[in-house]
């Protein structure tokens, strides 16, 4: 039985009962009142109905395009997984709706409802467990991992490297995507304290990302192409010409209503979940910049 449905017995149901109690009381308006009452309640929930969502499971990242089936779509006005807003969605018709599936909150696996609000305010929605986030790609690991560890650190696996931790904790994760160590990239650090410059400091981390044949390096003017997973490499003062001095991992990429795109990142040192990229190299960092590693 579907929400609608069952909502419609029980609508059914609470008439029955009000009859019955008026009936006894000798109240024919009571027993009118309580079926109009039964009436309204069957009309407004019945304006609009989810039956099936296909696919049902996806990625943590998101991006998947979902079809729901059901009625009631013309003029729908919104779409959340959860409480999570659908980047874009489409009315192919009063009976289906396409959607594509926003980030799982916090990269996390989830059983989640998608609600959607229908042209005269009111909301429909699958069950609880109307749509399921898995760990499903190499940046689903990646990113539930950061996610996992951007405060609670890892410390028995990695150690932390006081006051500078932002590049250890960036390619931690970047191990979690499926990368490898080598001799020219590792950490041993929380066994034997040892490490390859490549792990923590900027430039040589930067020069050892450069040199992978699955990565490709952007400008700060090419965040149009940047993308969840990414790495970002900050210059606080490029007049100096000492090159990185910060990186962190892309969690967020938002297309805002001027058609600029915000940047959110994760990491350490300071530690964030969703750190604004333009405020930090103009109101934390003024005169910074930054450029990015697009991984494939």
């Amino acid at each position: 039985m579907n929400r609608v449905t069952a909502l419609l017995a029980a609508a059914a149901a609470s008439t029955v009962l009000l009859l019955s109690g008026c009936a006894g009381a000798g109240g024919d308006s009571g027993s009118a009142d309580a079926a109009g009452s039964a009436e309204e309640l069957a009309s407004s929930e019945a304006s609009g109905g989810v039956s099936t969502v296909d696919p049902a499971v996806g990625s943590l990242v998101g991006g998947e395009t979902v079809t729901l089936s059901g009625f009631g779509f013309e003029g729908v006005s919104d779409v959340a997984f959860a409480t999570v807003p659908a980047p874009a969605f489409s009315v192919v018709d009063d009976g289906t709706l396409t959607v594509v599936a926003p980030s799982a909150t916090d990269f996390m696996p989830a059983e989640v409802p998608i609600v959607v609000t229908l042209a005269d305010g009111s909301q429909v929605s699958t069950d609880a467990a109307g749509y399921s986030y898995e760990i499903q790609t190499p940046v689903d690991a990646q990113m539930n991992y950061a996610f996992t560890y951007w405060q609670d650190y890892n410390l028995d696996e990695w150690g932390v490297f006081s006051d500078n931790d932002c590049g250890n904790f960036v390619n931690q994760a970047m191990l979690a995507r499926g990368w490898e160590q080598s001799d020219d990239w590792y950490s041993d650090y929380a066994a034997t304290g040892d490490y390859s410059f490549s792990w923590i400091r900027g430039n040589e981390m930067d020069a050892y990302y450069a040199s992978r044949p699955d990565t490709t390096r952007l400008s700060i003017d090419e965040r149009d192409r940047v993308k969840i997973g990414d790495v970002v490499m900050f210059d606080w003062d490029p007049q100096n010409d000492n090159g990185v001095d910060h990186t962190m991992i892309v969690s967020k990429v938002t297309p805002n209503a001027d058609g600029t795109i915000a940047i959110g990142m994760v990491g350490h040192t300071l530690d964030a979940q969703y750190r604004d990229l333009d405020n930090a190299i103009t109101v934390e960092k003024p005169g910074g910049t930054a450029h990015f590693w697009s991984i494939d």
